[in-house]
Parts: structure tokens; sequence; C-alpha cells
């Protein structure tokens, strides 16, 4: 069988499975499967390959399983960051949240990333901003082997920490905290490569979503003056109302490219009645 056979023969495979974009995705997993990338494969058509590797990896993506875990890693940023399981894929719109931060903080601060999963906000932070200090925290064991792996392969300075949100950094301050919490109710009707194959806990959250915003609005007052955090689509105004009614007020906010309110920031006072900057 050639290869181009193969990828006809799988994309109406993936095509007839609900695959979103099952053309793409036939390709990103012969690139994979190879070791190639995808222009070699558009450009080796005529290629004879062995199709049982090929059709466990297409396997897995007739499952649903998402093809980042399949192939082990996510770009985010315009760097490609190590993925498994034990974290949530990191997602386009998530970069509306370091764009805001990027445009808050300078060399020489310091930030804390809250649940930092794959650590793909703490790491960009920390390698688009040389000089800032990060610390990421997370309370998964295995999500924060694998944010210390990207520490590793993209060279960042970040310092990682175990524990619930604020709980491991006892009384230090911050000039920023960010944050990307778990905001899906639970109940909730997820994609299966969402519902049935990222970690719960960086998912879904009570309240309808909004639990881990009400920590943060009750608890951050006492690490920072200045937080920034993910907007679920459709829930700035309920995010701010929580924040609002914690003593904070609101900053600025940045969009995702589909226009929702993403990345939203706040400001609490401090004792000489000014918000910091």
């Amino acid at each position: 069988m050639t290869l181009a056979q193969w990828l006809t023969e799988a994309e109406l495979l993936l095509q007839k499975a609900g695959i979103e974009s099952p053309r793409l995705d036939a390709q990103v997993l012969a690139a994979h499967c190879l070791g190639q990338t995808r222009s070699w494969i558009l450009a080796h058509g005529n290629q004879e390959v062995t199709r049982a590797l090929l059709d466990s990896l297409l396997d897995r993506r007739l499952r649903r399983e998402p093809l980042a875990y399949i192939v082990g890693s996510r770009e985010f940023y315009g760097r490609s960051f190590i993925v498994s399981p034990a974290v949530l894929i990191p997602r386009q719109e998530t970069e509306a949240l370091v764009r805001l931060a990027l445009m808050r903080v300078s060399k020489g601060e310091s930030v804390a990333d809250l649940g930092t999963g794959s650590g793909c906000i703490a790491i960009t932070l920390a390698l688009e901003c040389p000089g800032l200090f990060v610390t990421g925290v997370d309370l998964s064991p295995s999500a924060l082997r694998v944010a210390m792996n990207n520490r590793l392969s993209l060279g960042a300075a970040v310092e990682f920490l175990p524990g619930d949100l604020l709980e491991p950094l006892q009384m230090r301050k911050f000039d920023l905290i960010i944050s990307n919490p778990p905001y899906i109710g639970w109940g909730t009707e997820l994609m299966p490569e969402v519902g049935k194959f990222e970690p719960q806990l960086a998912l879904f959250a009570k309240e309808n979503g909004m639990e881990v915003y009400r920590r943060l609005a009750q608890e951050c007052s006492l690490h920072t003056s200045r937080v920034i955090v993910e907007a679920g689509d459709g829930m700035a105004e309920d995010i701010r109302k929580v924040f609002e009614d914690n003593g904070w007020r609101p900053g600025v906010s940045e969009r995702d490219l589909d226009g929702w309110e993403r990345a939203l920031e706040f400001l609490f006072p401090t004792s000489d009645g000014e918000s910091r900057r």
C-alpha cells in the first residue's frame, strides 16, 4: 500500500467517525508514525508503507482520543509542548491570557500560575519575558511531571510546586497571579475528545463552573493586587460579579480570535487605596 492510498482511506474513516478535520488528522498521524513532517508526507505519496503501526494510531483517533495525546505534543504560542492525559491540552484561546499578562509584567517581577497543568502559560511567560520570576502550582503530581519535562525541553527558568491553588505559596507575594481554572459545570455534555479523555480535575468545577473563581477572589488578595483569569464562553460578567463582591475592581480584558472575552484582569486596592499599576 502506498502512503497516498493509506491517507485516502484514513481520511474517509475519520470523516465517517465525525472527526472535524479528517484530512489534516490523517496527515499528522502519518507524519508522527513515520517520523517525518507533514510536507514530507504530502510530497511522498508513492512511498510504500506498512500499515500496521499507521492503523494502530488511526484506531486510537477513531475512538476519539485527542490527536495531541496520540502524538504527545501540542503547539502553544509558537512552541511545542509535551502533553499527556495527565494535563489539559493547551488551546489557542488561552494565548489571550498570555498576551494580557505580557502587557502587565516586566523583568524582575514575579508571577504565580495556579493550576499550571502542562506549564504552557508559566513557561511561555518566562520565555517571552526574560528575567521574570515565574512559579507554577498544580495539585496533580502527574501534571507537574509533564510541566517539568516541558521546562527542561524548552529551557525555561520556572519554579513548580505541588499543591492546591495558593496553599503551597504560604505568605509569598507576587506582582501577578494568573490562572486558567476549571470552569465547566459538572454534568455538562462535552465532545468525546474532551469529556472522555482530558483530566476532569482540570475541566470541571462546582457551582456551575464558578467554584474556583470564587476561591481565587476570596484568597488572592493576601498574595497580590493583580489577578488575570481565563473565562469560559459567556462567563465574563458572572466572573466579574464574583470578584467585585470580594473587593476587586475589573481591569482590562482580552478577547480571543472568536471574539469571546477570554482573559479578565482584576485589581485589588492596596493599603494606600490604589491598585498596583
